[in-house]
This record gives C-alpha cells, structure tokens and sequence, in this order.
C-alpha cells in the first residue's frame, strides 16, 4: 500500500472528537485551578519534580535513564538527584541484577509526596461526579472505557 493510500485511510478526526477533547482539556484546566495549593506548597524546581514523577512511574531508574528520559546531560541529573537525597525524597541503591549498577528510587516521603498531590485531584474529580445524575455517570463510565 502506498503512503498516499494509507493517509486516505487515516481516520479524521471529527467535530465530535475535537469538541470531546476540548471538553477534557477545560475539565483538567478546571480540576488543576480549583485547589493549586498542594502543588503550589512543594518545595521543588521543575526538573526536581520532573524526576519525582518519573521514578514514580518506572519505580526505580538508573542516572542515564533518567537523563535520556529528560533530554539533559548526565551531570545535571547528578545534581537534581542529589538535592532529592538532601531533601529526603530519592534514595540510590545498588541495582539488584548487578551490584556495579547504582539505580535511584523514591523514599517513602517521596511515594507520599507525589500520592497526596494526586488524592487530592481525585477528591475533586469525586465531588464533580457527586453532581452528576446517575444516567450521566453511566454515560460517562462508558465513554471513559471507550477511551
């Protein structure tokens, strides 16, 4: 198949997926301003949190991972991650599988950190369901499983 048949085939997007995006988008908007503080109150540059939130998606990384994932040298993770130690939120360990390998992890302070900062969002999703009806509610969980 030729690439100019498989852009014709390509789904475009419609007026009701635009208008649904745009709908979520304005609900995360509305979710993030109704109570900045939690974030507000964090003690973090923007790198910092960067490297916050991706360990605690991959659970644990080596330096260069963390750089590569960032697009930054080597040394400027060094940094960041040593202010995390300082800080109480990241610890390094040697890597289970080789003993020469030193991976980097968050502390129980960082797991709560980043766990509070998103139970909070999800109380705020919690009352804006409240105030649905129970056929929007239904409507919504099966528009949410379609996604």
């Amino acid at each position: 198949m030729s690439k100019s048949t498989e852009a014709t085939l390509a789904p475009m997007p419609s007026v009701a997926t635009d208008a649904v995006s745009e709908q979520l988008a304005h609900l995360m908007r509305l979710i993030a301003l109704a109570d900045p503080q939690p974030w507000m109150r964090l003690d973090l540059t923007m790198p910092q949190f960067k490297v916050l939130l991706l360990l605690w998606h991959a659970r644990k990384a080596r330096v260069g991972v963390l750089a590569a994932r960032l697009g930054v040298h080597l040394s400027n993770i060094t940094g960041i991650l040593d202010r995390l130690v300082d800080a109480g939120f990241v610890t390094r360990e040697e890597d289970a599988g080789d003993r020469r390998l030193v991976v980097s992890r968050l502390t129980p302070k960082g797991e709560a950190t980043l766990a509070h900062l998103y139970d909070s969002r999800a109380v705020q999703v919690g009352e804006r369901l409240e105030r649905l009806s129970p056929e929007q509610r239904a409507a919504l969980q099966t528009g949410v499983e379609a996604l």
